[in-house]
C-alpha cells in the first residue's frame, strides 16, 4: 500500500504528479504539475494553482516558542514547510530540536500517515532484505501445456517481484515536485543522524538505507501492523 508525499515525521501527505508519470518526467528533473485538492463544497482549491501552499520554515510564524513548526503544521495540513539550512528537517531549523520519536521504529505513532492497520516500515522491513539491482526476472523459452493452462514459463515473473512507482519527490530546498517517473524514493522510520532512512532508486540502481532530509516529500509504502 502506497501513497504520496509524506514528510520524515510528519502526519500528513501531499498528492503526486497529475498524469502520465512520462509525460511528466519530460526533460529529466522538471517540476511536474501536482494532484489538484478539492475542497468540502467540491472546487478546486486555488493556492499555488493546486491548493498546496509551500513556505520556508524561517518565514516568521513558523517556528513557534517551542522552537519547532508542529503547531503550525498540525494547524496547516496542506502547508509544505520547507528547509533550506541544516538540519532541513521541516519540524525545526535547530538540530537540538529535532524528534526522531514522531514516526516510531517498533510501533505506531500518532503522527504515522499510514491508514488505521498500516503504519511506515522502517528500513529494514522497507527493503525486505532481498532488493537487488538486477534484470528483471523473466523466460523467453515458454512451453504451452494446454489451453488456458496456467503452467507456462515463459513471461516476467510477478510472484517474485513487488511494484515501486517512480513517483518522484518534492524537494527539500523548494517544496517543487520534481524527478516524477525518473527516480523515486520511500521513507522508512529508521533514524540515521539529522536524516532518515529512504529506499532510493532510478532507472539504473537502487540504493538501500540511503539518508535523505526531513524537509524532503518522499512516497511512504505502507505495511500492515
Amino acid at each position: 500500500m502506497a501513497f504520496w508525499a509524506a514528510r520524515g515525521g510528519r502526519k500528513d501527505a501531499f498528492p503526486g504528479a497529475d498524469g502520465s508519470t512520462i509525460t511528466q518526467a519530460t526533460p529529466p528533473n522538471i517540476n511536474a504539475t501536482a494532484t489538484p485538492i478539492y475542497g468540502a463544497n467540491g472546487d478546486i482549491l486555488e493556492e499555488e494553482s493546486t491548493g498546496v501552499i509551500k513556505v520556508e520554515i524561517t518565514t516568521d510564524g513558523i517556528v513557534g516558542k517551542d522552537n519547532t513548526s508542529l503547531m503550525y503544521a498540525t494547524k496547516n495540513p496542506l502547508t509544505f514547510i520547507y528547509n533550506s539550512v541544516i538540519p532541513r528537517d521541516w519540524y525545526t531549523d535547530t538540530e537540538m530540536y529535532q524528534n526522531n520519536a514522531l514516526w516510531a521504529n517498533n510501533v505506531k505513532t500518532n503522527y504515522d500517515p499510514c491508514p488505521k492497520g498500516w503504519r511506515v516500515p522502517k528500513d529494514s522491513e522497507l527493503t525486505y532484505g532481498d532488493f537487488f539491482a538486477e534484470t528483471f526476472l523473466y523466460y523467453i523459452q515458454g512451453n504451452q501445456t494446454s489451453l488456458e493452462s496456467y503452467n507456462a514459463t515463459n513471461g516476467r515473473l510477478y510472484n517474485q517481484t513487488s511494484w515501486f512507482p517512480t513517483a518522484g519527490a518534492r524537494r527539500y530546498l523548494s517544496g517543487s515536485l520534481g524527478y516524477v517517473g525518473r527516480n523515486s524514493s520511500y521513507w522508512s522510520t529508521s533514524i540515521n543522524g539529522i536524516s532518515v532512512k529512504s529506499l532510493d532508486f532510478d532507472i539504473s540502481a537502487i540504493h538501500l538505507s540511503y539518508p535523505l532530509n526531513r524537509a524532503a516529500g518522499l512516497s511512504v509504502r505502507c505495511i500492515q501492523e
